[in-house]
This record gives structure tokens, sequence and C-alpha cells, in this order.
């Protein structure tokens, strides 16, 4: 990545050029009279008469360049105490092959989330999915793009059966132990009620404000319909304590629609905490443009004094 940073100094030249024309014309007559003597057109040293103009336009090119200070960056990655960590927790029970959205709710929350991620390029992002049972099949990380490549892996059928709301919970918030972020999330979604697992969703809840406090934000995502053909419910209730005791909310979804709005108002309410120009490591290269310039300058208004003073003997 390269930048100047006052990139109208660049446009010098061109300025110093048209002056130099335009001046140049009204003296031609003048000038002509001025380089005479012993030497003759064609001969080496005329031919050289040429080359402080060059040096002088050069150095004031350089100058020029210096002057717009040209630099360098390269991202760096966010420290660990620096951005939000973030972990999803999804619900890949069979409940969620359930067609009351395009194509199943599974789908539906999986696109949701991805855009989700998309928009979170500063903030290590994990994936937690449970049914029967919970598994961590990415930490809290950068590499955005493994999260959504084991995301779209994960279907019913990995784990057994079920809906244990309570191992998912345990097991996301076990994967931020480690985490020094000042902020931390989960994202935890499901279509069900605790139908297995040997953890209460509300025990958890508890332990997680004891242990975490203020720096722990757990946000509860209840997917269903109001169909009753469809024949499943979402433990509502629950979702909800699980949320207000750790500093989230509860997002009721009926539709796809919701779904997205959901993850916008959550990025938006857990916004990241470093402006992406703070990502970027910036390295001035306008010295040596600066040394040189002088030296072709000086270079230069030394050998037009010098071939003058020829001349003019």
């Amino acid at each position: 990545m390269i930048r100047f940073q006052f990139w109208p100094a660049l446009l010098l030249p061109v300025g110093f050029l048209m002056a130099y024309l335009i001046t140049g014309r009204r003296f031609k007559g003048t000038r002509a009279q001025t380089f005479t003597g012993p030497f003759l057109f064609g001969s080496d040293l005329s031919a050289l008469m040429g080359l402080p103009k060059v040096l002088l336009w050069l150095g004031l090119s350089l100058l020029s360049v210096a002057l717009a200070r040209p630099q360098s960056g390269r991202r760096r990655l966010p420290g660990p105490t620096e951005g939000v960590d973030v972990v999803l927790t999804l619900d890949i029970s069979t409940s969620m092959l359930a067609k009351d959205y395009r194509p199943n709710r599974l789908q539906a929350a999986k696109r949701a989330a991805l855009e989700f991620i998309k928009d979170r390029p500063n903030d290590r992002i994990g994936l937690v999915v449970y049914a029967g049972e919970a598994c961590t099949l990415c930490p809290a990380t950068f590499d955005h793009s493994t999260v959504e490549r084991l995301m779209s892996r994960a279907d019913p059928g990995f784990l057994q059966d079920g809906t244990a709301i309570g191992q998912g919970l345990a097991v996301a918030a076990s994967g931020l132990d480690y985490s020094r972020a000042e902020r931390r999330v989960i994202i935890l979604l499901s279509d069900g009620v605790e139908t297995s697992g040997t953890i209460d969703p509300l025990t958890v809840a508890q332990a997680l404000n004891v242990l975490h406090g203020d720096s722990l934000r757990v946000y509860t995502v209840a997917i269903g319909t109001t169909d009753p053909a469809v024949g499943y419910e979402v433990d509502r209730r629950t979702l909800s304590e699980v949320a207000s005791m750790n500093g989230g909310r509860l997002f009721d979804v009926y539709s796809e629609k919701d779904l997205q709005e959901v993850y916008a108002s959550i990025d938006s309410l857990e916004a990241s905490t470093i402006p992406p120009e703070e990502l970027v490591l910036m390295k001035d290269h306008h010295l040596p443009f600066l040394w040189w310039g002088l030296v072709l300058l000086v270079a230069g208004s030394l050998l037009r004094w010098r071939f003058l003073r020829a001349v003019g003997t």
C-alpha cells in the first residue's frame, strides 16, 4: 500500500514548467544572445550546456515528491486486548431443517451469520455447533475464511440429535477462557427447548455472570414461526433469561428478513472498537527524495554558474 500524504505537491513541477515556458517565450530573444562565446553547436562542451537544466528539473521533481510525503503501509492484526471476540453458537439439530425458511432454517441462519462475519473483519470470530451435544469447530480467530468453510459443512447428523442449549453455551464460553479482549460476545441461536444434555442453561448463564461479569455478553436468537403446522416450539423464556443475566437480549425471529436484522442489530450494539485506519502501519519515505533533490539542485546550480562564467570570459 503506497500513498502520498499531500499529493497536490506532485503538481508543482507542472506549474513551474508552465511558468518557465511562458517566460521563456517572452525572453527568447534575450536568451539567444546570452549563450555566445567560444562554444560552437555540436562541440562536446556545448552538448553539456543542457545538463544543469536537467539536474535542476530533476531536483525540483524530487523535492516535490518529498513534499508530498510518500508513505508505504501494511496491515497489522489487532492486539490480544483489541477488538471484540465473538463466538457464534449454532443449533444444528434436525428441527433446523424445517422448511418455513428457504430452503430451511439452518441454511437461512448460516447465510445471515456469514454476512455478519463479513462485516467484522477486525474481530476474532469462533464457531460452536450443538445438537444433543456441543462441539467447538473453530476457536475465535481472524481466519474468517476457515470459519465460513466450517460453518458451511455443519449439518444435522454431525452430532447426536437433540437440543442441549446449556452445553452449547458452556462450550462457547470455554472457548473464551483464554481471550484477553476487553469485550467478548456469544451469539446463541436455537429453535427448540432443552431436551438433552446434563447442564441447565440458566445454571450456565449464572456461572458466566459470576466469572466474567460485564466483559462477556450473551445474545440469544429464537428462530421459529407463527405457523402451528410446523410443530416446533422454542423456549423463548429460557433464552431471554440467559441473555438478560449476561448483559444481552433475546431476539425473536419469524422470517429470514428478521434474521438478517438481528445480526445487523448485534453488529451495531457491539461495534468494533478499532477504526480501520489504526490497523495500517505507515512508514515515511520522503527523506531520500529530499536529500537527492537538494543534491541535484546544488549540482545543477554550480554547473550552471560555471558554464555562465565560462561563457562570460
